[in-house]
C-alpha cells in the first residue's frame, strides 16, 4: 500500500483586528427644571447687570417735553376743527341743495316738458247728509259743480294757494218739462249765487260760474243730434272754465250734470263717437297708451291729424263720464298741444270728479 500524505494543515493565523464598534449616539441632555431659561449643555449666563440710573431731567429737557406735548395737542385740535368744519359745510350744502325746488335751483332745473303747475287739489264740501260717489261710479255728485272744476294753472295767471270754498249751496234745478237751457241757467236763488261763487283773481281769469246746458251746441258741426240728447237725458247744470297758458295752448273744460248715471252715459257715448267740433279739422280717436286709469272714471280722446311746429296735434280733445257728470276737455295750440300737458290735465280733471 502506498501511504498518502497527509497534506499539511495551514498554521492557525493570528486573529485578524476587528472593526472598531460605532460610536454611541449622545446621550440626551438633561430636561432643565420648570421655571429656568438655561439651555442645557451650556454653560449658565450670568445674570444682567442692573441698568444704571436714568440722570435727572434737566429744566431744559423737560420744557422741550412739554413744548412738544403742546405742539402735538395744538395740532390734533387743528386738525379736529378742520374736520368739524368741513362736516358742517357739507351738511349745510346738502341742505342747501335738497330742500329747495329742484328747478328753482341753477344748472340742476329740469327741461319742463309742458306741464303746468296747479295749486293743491282740494274737493269741495258737500251738503250735510249727503256722500260723495264711490270709486266704482255709483250715486252722484252733490257737490258745487262749479268747484269741482280743475283751477287756473300758475302758467295762465292762477294762484297758486289752495282753493278755499264757501258753505255749500244746492244745485240749480228744474222741472221734468223745463228745458234745458232753462235747468242749467238759473241757480238756486240768487243769495244763493253770490255766496257760492269764487272771488275774482286779481291776475288771473274771470271765475267758473253757471252756463246753459246747450252752450256747448255752438262747437258743434251738427248740433241738432246733442241738442235732442240734452233735452232727453235733462241736463240739469253746467259750467265751464277756460283758460290760456304762456305757452300759447288754450284749455277748456265744460262740466255738464244729468240726474243719472245712465243719462250721463248716454251723451258721453254720442259726443266719443259723432262728435264732430267746428274748429277742429280731421278730428280722430286717439291712442292712451300708458295712461293711469282713475276708478269710477270712463274716458275717451281724440286728436286733430294736424300737427304743429313741435310735431304734435294742434287740438286734443278728452271725453269724461263720471256718474252723473259729463266732462269736455279741449285744448288747441298753432303750434301743438304738449303731450303731457293734455294728459296732466285730463288726469287731475279725473281726480276732482272720481
Amino acid at each position: 500500500m502506498t501511504d498518502h500524505a497527509t497534506p499539511p494543515q495551514p498554521s492557525p493565523q493570528p486573529p485578524s483586528e476587528l472593526p472598531p464598534p460605532p460610536p454611541a449616539p449622545p446621550a440626551a441632555p438633561a430636561l432643565a427644571p420648570l421655571g429656568t431659561s438655561e439651555v442645557i449643555g451650556t454653560a449658565p449666563q450670568a445674570p444682567a447687570a442692573p441698568a444704571a440710573p436714568a440722570a435727572p431731567e434737566t429744566p431744559e429737557e423737560r420744557e422741550a417735553r412739554l413744548a412738544r406735548r403742546t405742539r402735538r395737542r395744538r395740532a390734533a385740535l387743528r386738525w379736529s376743527t378742520a374736520t368739524l368744519v368741513f362736516a358742517l359745510a357739507g351738511t349745510g350744502a346738502a341742505l342747501a341743495v335738497t330742500a329747495p325746488e329742484r328747478t328753482d335751483i341753477p344748472g340742476l332745473a329740469t327741461a319742463s316738458d309742458g306741464r303746468y303747475t296747479f295749486p293743491p287739489l282740494a274737493l269741495p264740501p258737500l251738503p250735510a247728509g249727503k256722500s260723495a260717489p264711490d270709486p266704482k261710479g255709483k250715486g252722484l255728485h252733490q257737490a258745487d259743480l262749479r268747484h269741482l272744476l280743475l283751477p287756473t294753472p300758475k302758467e295762465a295767471g292762477g294762484p297758486l294757494t289752495a282753493p278755499t270754498f264757501p258753505a255749500p249751496s244746492a244745485p240749480p234745478s228744474a222741472g221734468p218739462s223745463a228745458s234745458a237751457s232753462a235747468s242749467a241757467s238759473a241757480p238756486a236763488s240768487p243769495a244763493a249765487s253770490a255766496t257760492a261763487s269764487p272771488a275774482p283773481s286779481a291776475t288771473g281769469p274771470a271765475p267758473a260760474d253757471w252756463v246753459p246746458c246747450d252752450a256747448v251746441l255752438a262747437e258743434q258741426q251738427n248740433p241738432a243730434a246733442l241738442r235732442a240728447l240734452l233735452v232727453q237725458d235733462a241736463c240739469r247744470a253746467a259750467t265751464v272754465r277756460e283758460w290760456t297758458a304762456s305757452d300759447g295752448t288754450r284749455t277748456q273744460i265744460r262740466l255738464l250734470r244729468f240726474g243719472s248715471s245712465a243719462e250721463s252715459w248716454d251723451v258721453f257715448s254720442s259726443l266719443r263717437s259723432d262728435s264732430l267740433p267746428k274748429a277742429l279739422p280731421g278730428v280722430r280717436v286717439a291712442a292712451r297708451e300708458g295712461w293711469d286709469a282713475v276708478p269710477g272714471i270712463d274716458l275717451s280722446t281724440k286728436e286733430t291729424s294736424v300737427n304743429g311746429a313741435k310735431g304734435t296735434p294742434t287740438a286734443r280733445l278728452a271725453y269724461l263720464s263720471a256718474s252723473d257728470v259729463l266732462a269736455v276737455i279741449t285744448m288747441t295750440n298753432p303750434d301743438g298741444v304738449p303731450a303731457a300737458a293734455f294728459r296732466q290735465v285730463v288726469t287731475l280733471q279725473s281726480d276732482l270728479l272720481a
